[in-house]
């Protein structure tokens, strides 16, 4: 694949994986998702984003086994990064409930790269997925609290949820008004009823909380293929709620890998955006990301 013409020369990526089940455990990658490769590492990343520009990227954490110290993946990243380059900002996992969230974070906080947590929140109780929380983490109180720990040590929240609870999370947040929430994966579009329901949920949330952010990600799971016709719409439904002050873009690879090269995707992001003017373009490209995970890079 040739040089990717329509992407801007300086992209961050905001949310990328990286796995290796002979260092760690992933329960939830012997499930159901054999289309994905059973390792991917700094190097594997590399070839696939050859011909992107990229000046940084992100890794969100890749779920390891809630039985293993967190920790363990934060400093397996720092190892990697240190080798090669590879990811620039960490976002670790912790479970906000945990009455030594403290020293959680304090260990996570060893690593200079580390700026915050995602702990996933979407639930299903019929769920089989080691990812998705059996229960609604947002009714419990002492997950209010932790999200409260990480605002006070200026930490990063990512927030997995579906549609349907966009509500109850914003009540929850527009109470923590210091704290930065990134809204991963657009919202979930496929998730709720309609579009249109999507848009008024994704359009409430960002009324009330003014400190949140919205990962434009994971459209695959709207359409794998990535059609126009389908994709640029939710696009431009996630700018008009977030605006383009507090957007970003993220390829989620590899777990997009099965279905989309990922120069398409950022190509793909190119031609839904080229109606932004130059200042809209690069912050939603890279200067907005650069400003949420404190990163040194050139913009």
């Amino acid at each position: 694949m040739g040089t990717i013409s329509h992407v801007p020369q300086r992209v961050i990526d905001a949310h990328i994986h990286l796995w290796d089940p002979d260092r760690l455990a992933y329960p939830w990658l012997s499930a159901g998702f054999d289309e994905l490769p059973g390792r991917y590492l700094p190097r594997d990343f590399q070839r696939d984003a050859a011909d992107v520009n990229l000046i940084a990227t992100v890794h969100v954490q890749a779920e390891i086994d809630h039985d293993l110290d967190p920790v363990l993946e934060t400093e397996w990243l720092d190892e990697l990064a240190d080798a090669h380059e590879t990811p620039t900002a960490i976002i670790g996992y912790a479970d906000l409930r945990d009455p030594a969230l403290g020293d959680v974070l304090a260990r996570h906080a060893r690593s200079p790269r580390f700026r915050g947590i995602r702990q996933e929140a979407w639930f299903d109780p019929k769920s089989r997925r080691a990812d998705i929380p059996r229960v609604n983490l947002l009714d419990d109180i002492s997950w209010a609290r932790g999200l409260r720990m990480l605002a006070e040590q200026g930490l990063v929240f990512e927030l997995l949820v579906w549609p349907s609870q966009l509500e109850q999370a914003a009540s929850i947040l527009r109470e923590i008004p210091e704290l930065v929430v990134v809204l991963e994966h657009t919202g979930l579009p496929y998730a709720a009823p309609s579009v249109a329901d999507w848009s008024h949920a994704l359009a409430g949330f960002f009324g009330a909380v003014p400190s949140a952010r919205l990962k434009i990600s994971a459209l695959g799971l709207s359409d794998p293929t990535w059609k126009p016709a389908t994709i640029n719409p939710l696009i431009n439904v996630a700018l008009e709620a977030g605006g383009p002050d507090r957007c970003v873009l993220a390829s989620n690879y590899p777990v997009e890998r099965p279905n989309m090269r990922y120069g398409q995707i950022w190509d793909a992001f190119a031609h839904a955006l080229e109606d932004l003017n130059q200042v809209e373009r690069d912050a939603v490209f890279a200067t907005n990301a650069a400003a949420i995970y404190g990163l040194s890079v050139p913009i």
